[in-house]
């Protein structure tokens, strides 16, 4: 008599977890991510191979490849994730009532120079609302629900999103009341983590040969040690208005020009905390189109 083979049922957590490994490529990265222990998610990754009779995936000094077997529940997981956020939204969309919780990612330099009055007028304007305020130089994926609305520098949406452009955001070169050029003075930058952004390189090119005093992982960071009076730096001049003791030094840099949007998935447009979020901040937004600019 044949053996019957049996079929073992994996559950969204276990799909869940296998995600965060091939995501990250490590146990402890997935760890860190999916806030469990260590030993917690090697357990668990191992009691679903043993479950399902296959490796998932080939370790090789702590980098962690998907094998065949693991390619297969990936894609499965990654699909299923795309159906329960789009569940989510739609189910989301069918609440009537101006309330709830809205997740706004943006950077800390919008919060800190231009978005936290505006927050706060919200709150008050919307009691009802909560407002979730996530600031990271990432750009959560909206597709994948990791927030409900994106006010950041940003090229054009793509089709899943939704975009209103508020204007564009110009860059300048800055310094103290210590320093009024910037030709002797020492230079304050991103380290390597901001290395790509467009006025970095535009530093490393222009004025390569210039002493680096001090780098960063936050232009935040930078403005307030350009404010201290320990360099000059490029900012974007809506920044550096924020501070009392930066002086812009000479006109917006051609070619460094950024677009600042409001983006949403389109699935959330009709609903009413979300519509009533997006219209306050729009509004107050395009009013400030002339400090963004750099002509205010």
């Amino acid at each position: 008599m044949k053996k019957r083979k049996m079929i073992v049922m994996l559950e969204w957590d276990d799909l869940r977890l296998v995600l965060a490994v091939a995501r990250a490529r490590s146990v402890t990265q997935a760890a860190r991510q999916t806030r469990l222990h260590h030993s917690t998610l090697f357990r668990r990754l191992a009691d679903i191979e043993m479950r399902l009779g296959n490796k998932l995936f080939e370790r090789n000094q702590g980098d962690y490849q998907p094998t065949n077997a693991g390619q297969v529940a990936i894609e499965t997981a990654e699909k299923l994730e795309g159906e329960l956020s789009v569940l989510s939204r739609k189910l989301a969309g069918t609440d009537i009532r101006p309330s709830g919780t809205v997740r706004l990612t943006t950077t800390d330099t919008l919060l800190h120079a231009i978005l936290a009055p505006d927050i706060a007028a919200f709150g008050a304007a919307f009691p009802e609302i909560t407002v979730q305020v996530v600031t990271d130089n990432r750009f959560y994926d909206l597709n994948r629900h990791d927030a409900d609305i994106a006010i950041r520098p940003a090229n054009a949406p793509d089709g899943s999103l939704v975009g209103r452009r508020i204007g564009v955001i110009a860059s300048v070169i800055c310094g103290s009341d210590i320093f009024d050029d910037h030709e002797n003075a020492p230079w304050i930058t991103c380290d390597e983590s901001l290395a790509h952004i467009a006025a970095a390189r535009w530093r490393d090119k222009n004025f390569a040969d210039s002493r680096v005093a001090l780098r960063s992982n936050s232009l935040l960071n930078v403005a307030r040690l350009v404010d201290s009076g320990a360099g000059v730096a490029v900012l974007p001049y809506f920044l550096a208005r924020a501070f009392a003791n930066i002086q812009v030094l000479g006109k917006p840099i051609n070619g460094l020009d950024n677009d600042l949007w409001v983006l949403i998935h389109h699935d959330l447009l009709a609903l009413p905390r979300i519509r009533a979020f997006n219209e306050f901040m729009f509004a107050r937004l395009k009013a400030k189109s002339a400090l963004f600019a750099g002509v205010a």
